[in-house]
């Protein structure tokens, strides 16, 4: 039963989905011939009026907004979301070539994060209340009311700007001389540090808080005391008890977490200019590019959903509890 209810549930969000992905870009002012031959701010393409009339028929920007609905309906079930406004070509072809570069700097982001952020509320839990456990604390809350940008720009005036050690923008040098692969390794690597160290920042306090107060409650339990009883070593009851039993709820939260980075991947990838599939949405908002639009959300919100199902299936095999409760219920 528990199964059939998360399939009702994830089917009823997905069907929610594809209907607000198809609204939500016609709800935006203008449309995206206005946009390319001048009725919008990024307009700057002449134009003619037979040429007008054929994009507007390419598109179905004519027709009804059901015939629009069905060509979008048609388009998704055969992953064939059109010819992108502003690019002329494939959609998925387009989103192909931006995403390796945003799975880069999300994927070593949250893996840092999450070392980062655990380690550092285990460590503040094992120091609680002492000095170490207050300055962290500290630390973290300040960087929890810190949006994502400001971190950005920051970095990008201290290390870019003033001390010209890290590129400004981009995620590879133009025309690099060099056909050494280490050294265009190397260039990719310094353009995308700033992007994941933001990233990693912007993600680290909530991390840290919910291990923090998991670790607190672990440590606060029968089984510590018994451990230490037993004559086990501090350092092993932290590592082989409290870190464990203060992970397992937080799978989940990081498997949301991940989703949360790929969608705050938007304001980074912009204001280092990152070329990854946040700065192609912001792009394709700023044209009215429905296509590009329609496949860039569904991509988005499909991948978060798939993280949060991953979640729910992985959790119960690693708690015991959960699992056993489920069993229980089904008796």
């Amino acid at each position: 039963m528990r199964i059939i209810r998360q399939a009702v549930t994830y089917v009823s969000v997905l069907i929610f989905v594809v209907l607000l992905n198809f609204w939500l870009p016609r709800i935006l002012p203008g449309g995206p011939v206005d946009f390319l031959i001048g009725g919008g701010k990024q307009g700057a393409v002449f134009v003619s009026e037979v040429q007008k009339q054929a994009l507007l028929q390419y598109y179905h920007l004519n027709d009804t907004l059901w015939v629009q609905f069905t060509q979008y309906l048609k388009g998704l079930f055969t992953f064939d979301f059109g010819l992108s406004f502003t690019y002329k070509s494939p959609v998925y072809d387009v989103i192909s070539i931006r995403l390796p570069w945003t799975l880069l700097i999300v994927g070593i982001s949250t893996l840092l994060s999450i070392i980062i952020g655990l380690a550092l509320g285990l460590l503040s839990a094992w120091k609680h209340p002492r000095r170490i456990d207050r300055l962290i604390f500290i630390v973290m809350m300040v960087l929890s009311a810190v949006p994502e940008f400001l971190i950005g720009m920051i970095l990008l005036i201290v290390f870019s700007v003033n001390g010209g050690l890290l590129p400004l923008s981009g995620a590879e040098t133009a025309f690099l001389s060099s056909e050494n692969g280490l050294d265009r390794i190397l260039d990719v690597a310094k353009h995308a540090l700033l992007p994941i160290a933001t990233l990693t920042v912007g993600s680290l306090a909530g991390l840290y808080l919910l291990m923090r107060n998991e670790a607190i409650r672990v440590f606060q339990e029968p089984f510590i005391e018994f451990a230490a009883a037993k004559g086990i070593g501090e350092r092993a009851v932290l590592l082989r008890h409290v870190a464990r039993n203060s992970a397992l709820p937080l799978v989940t939260i990081i498997f949301i977490r991940i989703g949360g980075l790929l969608s705050g991947s938007v304001i980074v990838e912009t204001v280092f200019s990152y070329p990854g599939i946040g700065k192609l949405l912001q792009e394709a908002i700023l044209a009215r590019d429905y296509p590009l639009l329609h496949g860039l959300f569904l991509m988005m919100t499909v991948s978060i959903l798939c993280l949060n199902m991953l979640a729910d299936l992985i959790y119960p095999h690693l708690d015991p509890r959960i699992r056993g409760a489920h069993k229980g219920g089904q008796s």
